[in-house]
């Protein structure tokens, strides 16, 4: 049950196929790491009304991050890795079997996470392909009741030290950072989308957006895509990346929002071949708020505004235009918005809310409101 290889059930893979699993099942330790960043009760709700049979459910906020502390933001710091060791001896992981995790997003949200970490210690784990949904679809065993059997154990010949996690500080000015939120985030100029408060990027970063290699079967099932596309996917988007020879992209350093699909993006490439990239764990989450004031005032001089989201982002909902909004400034109704507010509002959708700084020092609370003809 070493990471090294010797003795795994599945050498050189991560991510394993419900024919793979589904005559073996019990051959395996199973943890539902179910997550969802706007929810988080969404994971212990799933899991309370149905998981994989002997699975033990896996808090990430509370179980695979650290505390986020004031000086840094991170939104999943990594935890103290003696103290997540503490917690896997506390679960029996790593004695008796080795560990599969799984989640709704194919290990995107969570599992590939616990993988990452558990990998960079040296203990054998794995992830399944698809989500809970087409696990219990194939007829496999489920229960509803919490699973809590799991025996402690003082063993563990593994290492203390997550290996290949690098820390701001240690990041090399040269290398090579990939970024794997979603390219809507990544692209970003002067707002940001989802979880993130400041747009944009690192500077010189290339954008893999994790969700190219993962596939939607139907509204209820995703799938991650076969290994011949997740590799294509991969070198098409990180070409040039490597020198010579075989594609190894083990130098690069992944990141995203805070750690958690940038896990699954490294966990695609070790299982198609491609190395084993490092990770940076504080990601975009991290950065943008050690850098923020520089990052503004960038892209304030660059653009001429930046907006901070004061409601959620609604990046489904339509553009707002002069047509189909009535458009609020600091509270009140604005029918003939100057140009500086015109040029705000084309970056919001319908019903979002966002404090705009603009280039001339003027400050402005501008509201979207869905426009009601009467």
């Amino acid at each position: 049950m070493h990471g090294d290889g010797l003795g795994r059930l599945h050498p050189g893979k991560v991510f394993l196929t419900i024919d793979e699993i589904k005559n073996g099942i019990s051959s395996y330790q199973i943890f539902d790491v179910r997550y969802d960043l706007r929810n988080k009760e969404y994971g212990i709700n799933q899991y309370n009304k149905g998981h994989v049979a002997r699975a033990t459910f896996v808090d990430l906020d509370r179980h695979l991050s650290g505390p986020v502390v004031e000086c840094s933001k991170a939104r999943h710091p990594m935890p103290d890795p003696h103290e997540f060791v503490e917690w896997c001896k506390s679960k029996g992981i790593g004695h008796f079997k080795p560990v599969l995790c799984y989640d709704d997003e194919c290990g995107a949200m969570g599992a590939c996470r616990m993988w990452w970490m558990l990998n960079a210690l040296g203990v054998e784990a794995y992830v399944m392909t698809c989500g809970f949904k087409a696990y219990e679809a194939a007829g496999l065993p489920v229960e509803s009741t919490p699973y809590d059997k799991n025996q402690s154990t003082s063993y563990w010949p593994y290492a203390t030290e997550f290996k290949r996690l690098l820390k701001i500080k240690d990041i090399p000015p040269c290398a090579h950072m990939v970024d794997t939120r979603p390219a809507l985030r990544f692209n970003t100029t002067v707002r940001p989308y989802g979880p993130d408060d400041i747009p944009g990027h690192i500077e010189g970063a290339v954008n893999l957006p994790y969700d190219v290699n993962i596939l939607l079967v139907n509204r209820h099932e995703k799938r991650l895509r076969p290994n011949d596309e997740c590799r294509s996917n991969t070198l098409k988007l990180l070409q040039g990346m490597w020198g010579g020879g075989e594609p190894n992209i083990s130098h690069c350093v992944f990141y995203c929002g805070s750690g958690v699909t940038a896990a699954f993006s490294i966990a695609v490439a070790y299982h198609v071949g491609l190395g084993e990239p490092y990770l940076y764990a504080g990601s975009w989450s991290e950065y943008a708020d050690t850098f923020n004031f520089t990052l503004a005032r960038r892209i304030i001089k660059e653009h001429g505004l930046l907006i901070s989201m004061v409601s959620s982002s609604l990046p489904y909902n339509m553009k707002a235009t002069l047509n189909n909004v009535t458009l609020v400034v600091d509270g009140v109704v604005v029918n003939n918005p100057d140009e500086e507010l015109k040029q705000a509002l084309v970056h919001l959708h319908i019903g979002e809310k966002a404090h705009v700084t603009f280039k001339s020092q003027r400050q402005a609370v501008i509201e979207a409101h869905p426009r009601i003809d009467t």
